[in-house]
């Protein structure tokens, strides 16, 4: 079982990250590419070059290619070694379990999905898990033993400094879950965190967070959470992040934490279905498909719920005022029942004139927000992109 230095050594300097950052996005980039890309100076990247590739990071190819539209000297694409390991990433939700395995270059070699039931207990999801685990690790030519270091996602509060579930009314049977017990069950070094932080992560490095160095991330799903990243960090900490426990109604319906007239008894995705019909007679997909339809029961349901995640979005906004509040979650997808709603509640909880509105977007790593979160974190861990928590 590596550990989660293994991969790049303890030099963790931001020009040896941005070089392997840039061509981690790109795929592959040429040395005058990599300039541009990075604004480093051409003398900086030699060095860079020099020293990377000596250590069998970066793989420079044998022939060199000629970019379309130019003339002069061809230039030889730079990669990173994909022999070097892999990393992986599991995202435990509150029916579904996903697991995929990366190269280091954050490119997806496996993945794998299964169903669970309603409040699983922790040895069904990890013996589900591992089977998919092992079926990925299997799919991709590799062992357990060439994954660097696994992210792994939960759906309630983290104590990120210790490494552990705190008591969580999501997942009963998780109370004791902690990183160790993670790489004991999958023979990987592993961090935990929590799903909604991850999903933020995932979109900050790969998604619709690209670019912004500031960002608030909802999960509209199960359950609402919350991520956000502050000057391109994570922010993290005991129970951090979870909107969904602010009070909307002190006469509102008793959540499963025991306050009552939290946001998730009225916007979670359980709320949403008992509010759209009869108990028991609206799955999510028929949801979906109501919304789709334009049924008009089922869209006011769905918008009143989104202004009030809205509402709370503003809250966190007045706080530290994010470039762009990115949606994920099944309940993401509906522009005109959702986001446009979102959007209307967010500029109403503003100063006017003082703080500019950001932009409310969907994510755009659809289901997959959450498992490349833990692989950003699992890449983090093994030292393949600079720290991304605070």
């Amino acid at each position: 079982m590596k550990t989660f230095g293994d991969a790049a050594g303890d030099d963790t300097s931001s020009t040896r990250y941005r070089v392997l950052a840039a061509i981690r996005d790109e795929g592959s980039l040429s040395r005058a590419e990599l300039a541009r890309t990075t604004g480093l100076a051409a003398s900086t990247i030699t060095a860079l070059i020099k020293s990377l590739t000596a250590e069998g990071l970066l793989l420079e190819a044998d022939e060199a290619t000629e970019a379309p539209g130019r003339t002069g000297p061809r230039s030889r694409e730079l990669s990173i070694n994909p022999g070097l390991g892999a990393v992986a990433g599991i995202d435990f939700g509150f029916r579904t379990v996903r697991v995929s395995i990366c190269d280091l270059g954050a490119r997806e070699i496996a993945f794998r999905e299964g169903r669970l039931v309603e409040q699983y207990s922790s040895e069904e999801g990890l013996r589900i898990a591992r089977g998919l685990f092992d079926d990925a690790l299997a799919a991709a030519a590799l062992s357990a033993s060439d994954i660097l270091a696994a992210g792994v996602a939960l759906p309630g509060p983290i104590d990120s400094v210790r490494q552990r579930v705190i008591g969580s009314a999501v997942l009963p049977g998780w109370s004791e879950a902690t990183a160790e017990s993670m790489s004991t069950a999958f023979g990987v070094s592993s961090l935990i965190e929590n799903d909604a932080n991850l999903a933020a992560l995932g979109e900050h490095a790969f998604g619709a967070g690209r670019g912004a160095k500031d960002s608030l991330t909802i999960k509209f799903h199960s359950g609402i959470g919350a991520g956000l990243i502050i000057e391109n960090r994570l922010v993290v900490g005991s129970g951090s992040g979870e909107i969904g426990h602010f009070p909307v109604s002190e006469h509102g319906a008793v959540c499963r934490c025991g306050k009552r007239g939290c946001l998730d008894t009225f916007a979670s995705i359980p709320a949403l279905l008992e509010a759209a019909g009869p108990a028991g007679s609206i799955d999510l997909r028929t949801l979906l498909g109501l919304l789709a339809d334009g049924d008009p029961r089922a869209r006011r349901v769905v918008s009143d719920a989104a202004e009030l995640v809205g509402d709370a979005a503003s809250r966190a906004c007045l706080l530290f005022a994010p470039e762009r509040v990115i949606v994920v979650g099944a309940m993401s997808a509906s522009e005109e029942a959702v986001i446009e709603p979102m959007t209307r509640a967010l500029q109403r909880g503003l100063i006017p004139d003082t703080i500019a509105p950001p932009p409310v977007v969907r994510g755009s790593l659809a289901e997959r927000s959450t498992v490349m979160g833990a692989i950003a974190l699992a890449l983090t861990a093994s030292g393949w992109l600079s720290s991304s928590r605070r």
